[in-house]
C-alpha cells in the first residue's frame, strides 16, 4: 500500500512538471500508435451450421422440435397445388358456381398457408437464435483465441464481405475455415445422439396397398 502510495505522489509530481513544461514550450505533435504486424485471413461461417458440431446439434434440435409443423405446411403445398390444378382442367367443363367454389376453396387455403408459413419462420428463427446463442458467443470467443495463437490481426467473413462486396480478391490459402472447424471441434467435442435401436419386422405397420377399382 505505501509503494502504491508513493508511485501516486510521483505520477502527481511529474503530472504537475509536465504542465509547466507544456506552458513554456509549444505544443508537438503527438507520435501515431503502431500497427500490430500479423496475418490476414478468411472464414466461410456458412459452414459454420453444418460442420460445428455443437452447432448442428442445435440445429438438429430445433428442427426436430418444429418437424410436425413442418410436415403439415408440406402438406398443405401440395394440397395447394392439386387444388390448382384442379382449376385449370376442372373448371371449364364445370358449372359456374362449382367452379367459383373450388376457387375460394384454394383462396382460402393459400391465405391460411401464407399465415401459417409466416409463423412457422418467425418461430424458427426464434428458437433457433435463443438455441445456439450460447454457441455463437463460444465461437467469438475460441476465434479470438485462434487468432491471436496465430499472430492473425485480421479475419475477415466471407459471407457478409460478399454480400457487402468489400471484398474484390483473395488468397485461398488464408481460408482457415477448415482448420478453424477442426480446431473447436477437437476443442469442444460433442457426444454423437444414440441411435434408435431398429423396430421388430413384427412391429412395422403393414404398407398401404392402393385400391383396385
Amino acid at each position: 500500500m505505501q509503494k502504491i502510495k508513493l508511485a501516486a505522489v510521483a505520477l502527481m509530481a511529474m503530472a504537475a512538471m509536465a504542465v509547466s513544461a507544456s506552458a513554456q514550450q509549444p505544443a508537438q505533435p503527438s507520435a501515431p500508435a503502431a500497427v500490430p504486424d500479423g496475418k490476414i485471413a478468411v472464414v466461410n461461417t456458412n459452414a459454420f451450421p453444418p460442420q460445428i458440431s455443437e452447432l448442428k446439434q442445435k440445429y438438429d434440435q430445433v428442427e426436430n422440435q418444429l418437424r410436425d409443423r413442418y410436415q403439415k405446411l408440406g402438406a398443405t403445398e401440395q394440397q395447394l397445388k392439386q387444388l390448382e390444378s384442379d382449376i385449370q382442367t376442372k373448371c371449364p367443363s364445370m358449372a359456374p358456381d362449382k367452379c367459383r367454389e373450388l376457387q375460394l376453396n384454394y383462396a382460402d387455403t393459400k391465405k391460411r398457408w401464407d399465415r401459417d408459413v409466416e409463423d412457422f419462420k418467425s418461430d424458427y428463427e426464434r428458437a433457433l437464435e435463443v438455441a445456439t446463442g450460447p454457441v455463437k458467443q463460444k465461437l467469438i470467443k475460441f476465434m479470438e483465441t485462434y487468432a491471436i495463437q496465430r499472430g492473425i490481426v485480421m479475419i475477415i467473413n466471407l459471407p457478409g464481405a460478399a454480400q457487402t462486396q468489400s471484398i474484390a480478391y483473395w488468397n485461398p490459402a488464408t481460408d482457415i475455415t477448415d482448420d478453424f472447424i477442426a480446431e473447436y471441434n477437437k476443442a469442444n467435442p460433442v457426444a454423437a445422439a444414440a441411435t434408435p435401436p431398429p423396430q421388430p419386422a413384427a412391429q412395422k405397420p403393414a404398407p398401404v396397398k392402393p385400391n383396385n377399382r
